[in-house]
């Protein structure tokens, strides 16, 4: 499981020197006191242009890479990352959790790495909520801003809740960079969406389009 002194889905953590990493939040929170847990990620822009409605398919498109890796960081270094993978059926959404079967459309059961693409729509402007259940590693971005990592081996883990903040309605590019080493598997993606009562629900598949290549 990936352990860093500060939390991996704002940032990467000093995993090498933690006494650094340490003494740096101390000195943050000495100077400008505890960060909100409340407080959400701003600036994702939407795609410009906007996709059509003739230019989308529904679904994520997704490429694979086949090995066994620790991290994402060292699977992109060794594969050559998205431009040299093979591409796989898209995925209807991010609702996967397998105990030893195929990881999501690649037919295989172990060492497979993912490079998902595609656009996730947003209906109205708001504080949208988001969840990740992830094993292994995963980095998500939207709109351009990294929402959440956790680059390593792990097993099943959800990630605090990650407050978003849209500011208009439309479509925005979503990329995920996810790999499975051994055994189980789990790549899930829950919302709240503006005024949602209750609790966390998958992200639906209408919110999820791609164009094909």
């Amino acid at each position: 499981m990936s352990v860093c002194f500060l939390r991996p889905d704002r940032t990467h953590g000093s995993r090498r020197r933690p006494w650094l990493a340490i003494g740096v939040l101390a000195g943050a929170l000495l100077l400008h006191g505890a960060p909100s847990a409340d407080a959400a990620i701003t600036g994702l822009a939407p795609a410009d242009p906007q996709p059509t409605a003739e230019q989308l398919k529904p679904g994520l498109s997704v490429k694979y890479h086949y090995g066994i890796f620790n991290t994402i960081e060292g699977m992109i270094m060794r594969t050559g990352g998205a431009k040299t993978a093979s591409p796989g059926e898209p995925l209807p959404q991010l609702n996967y959790k397998v105990n030893f079967g195929a990881v999501l459309s690649s037919g295989r059961q172990d060492g497979v790495a993912a490079f998902i693409k595609g656009y996730i729509r947003f209906d109205k402007p708001g504080s949208y909520v988001f969840k990740v259940q992830s094993n292994d590693g995963i980095r998500l971005d939207i709109g351009g801003q990294m929402i959440f990592t956790d680059p390593e081996v792990h097993p099943d883990t959800f990630s605090e809740p990650l407050p978003v903040e849209i500011s208009q309605a439309g479509w925005y590019p979503i990329e995920v960079i996810y790999f499975e080493k051994r055994n189980t598997s789990t790549l899930e993606l829950y919302w709240k969406a503006p005024g949602q009562a209750g609790d966390f629900a998958f992200v639906p598949a209408a919110a999820f389009a791609h164009i094909p290549e």
